[in-house]
C-alpha cells in the first residue's frame, strides 16, 4: 500500500506541472480567440474608399462594407478627419401624402465646429443616404429626373428592382441618395431628403390593411480633395445619430375572406365577356352599301 501511495504520488508530482502548463496554454489560447471576435465584431465607424466606388449599396458586402476594409493611414486620416468637422444631431422622419404615392421626409440638423467655409475648400463632401425598403419602392425614373433638376449629386436604386412585382413576391431593395454637403453660414442648418415612394400590391390580411415598417437609414459623410485623379480616395465616415422611430404606412389591402366571392364574380364576369365576344363575332354580318355609278 505504501509503495502504491508512493508511486502514485510521484506521478502526481510530474503531472502537475504539465496540467499546470497546459491549463495556462489553453488559457492564452482562449483569450487570443476572444480578443480576434471582439477585434471581428467591432464597428468600424470610417474607412478610405477608391473613387472608382461610386455606390456603397452596390458592394455585395453592404451593410457591411466598411467592415470588411483596411483603414490605411497617412493621406487617409486627413480625409476621415475633414468628414468628421460636421457634427450631425437628431435626426427626424415623417411620411407626407395620401394614396399609394407618398414622399418620405428626413431632416437632418447639423452643427457645424468650423464656421469658415474656406476650411472646406480644398474638399469635395457629401452626405450619403441609405434606405431599406420592403414593400414598397422607389422609381429609379424618377430619382434620376431629381439628379437631372440638381436637386440631388446622384441616386440609385439596388436589389430589387422590379416593380411590377407585388409585395409577397418581392425582396428588399436599398435606394442610395448623394447630397451636396455645402457649410452654412449658420451655426445650426437642417439637409432635408424628401424620397418619393410607391406601394406595391400588399398581400391579403384580415384586418384590411398592411403595415410596411421604414427603418432608419444608413447615413454616411464621404469627402475627398478636389482635382485628384490618380490615387483618388473617398473618405467615409459614419454618421451617428439618436435612433428615431420606425415610420409606419398602412396600405389597405384586400380581406381574405372576401377572397372566394370576388374570385367567383370576377371568373363569371370574364367568361360572360368571353361569350358576349364570341356569339357577337358568329352573327355579325357586315352591311355592304352598293356604289352608285
Amino acid at each position: 500500500m505504501r509503495n502504491m501511495f508512493a508511486k502514485n504520488f510521484h506521478h502526481w508530482r510530474i503531472q502537475s506541472p504539465m496540467i499546470y502548463l497546459g491549463s495556462i496554454i489553453v488559457l492564452a489560447l482562449c483569450n487570443h480567440g476572444l480578443a480576434n471576435v471582439v477585434h471581428k465584431d467591432k464597428q468600424v465607424t470610417g474607412a478610405c474608399i477608391h473613387c472608382s466606388a461610386t455606390y456603397l449599396a452596390a458592394d455585395p458586402n453592404y451593410p457591411n462594407v466598411l467592415s470588411n476594409i483596411s483603414v490605411p493611414t497617412g493621406s487617409c486620416e486627413g480625409l476621415l478627419t475633414i468628414a468628421k468637422v460636421n457634427k450631425f444631431l437628431n435626426l427626424h422622419r415623417s411620411l407626407e401624402g395620401e394614396g399609394s404615392h407618398r414622399h418620405l421626409i428626413s431632416k437632418l440638423k447639423a452643427i457645424e465646429l468650423d464656421s469658415s467655409s474656406a476650411y472646406f475648400d480644398g474638399f469635395n463632401c457629401e452626405l450619403v443616404s441609405i434606405e431599406t425598403l420592403n414593400g414598397v419602392f422607389a422609381d429609379p425614373f424618377e430619382l434620376q429626373r431629381l439628379v437631372n433638376r440638381k436637386v440631388y449629386l446622384d441616386a440609385a436604386v439596388f436589389g430589387d428592382t422590379n416593380l411590377e412585382l407585388p409585395a409577397a413576391l418581392s425582396n428588399s431593395s436599398f435606394v442610395e441618395i448623394h447630397m451636396d454637403l455645402v457649410p452654412s453660414s449658420k451655426v445650426n442648418h437642417e439637409l432635408v431628403i424628401e424620397l418619393p415612394l410607391h406601394v406595391r400590391y400588399p398581400p391579403l390580411d384580415s384586418s384590411g390593411y398592411s403595415k410596411v415598417e421604414i427603418p432608419q437609414p444608413d447615413l454616411y459623410i464621404r469627402c475627398r480633395k478636389k482635382g485628384i485623379d490618380k490615387g483618388c480616395q473617398w473618405g467615409v465616415s459614419v454618421i451617428e445619430v439618436e435612433p428615431t422611430e420606425t415610420v409606419n404606412w398602412l396600405i389597405p389591402c384586400g380581406d381574405d375572406a372576401h377572397n372566394t366571392v370576388v374570385s367567383s364574380v370576377t371568373f363569371l364576369s370574364a367568361l360572360v365577356c368571353a361569350l358576349s365576344i364570341v356569339f357577337t363575332s358568329s352573327f355579325y354580318r357586315p352591311t355592304i352599301y352598293a356604289k352608285d355609278h
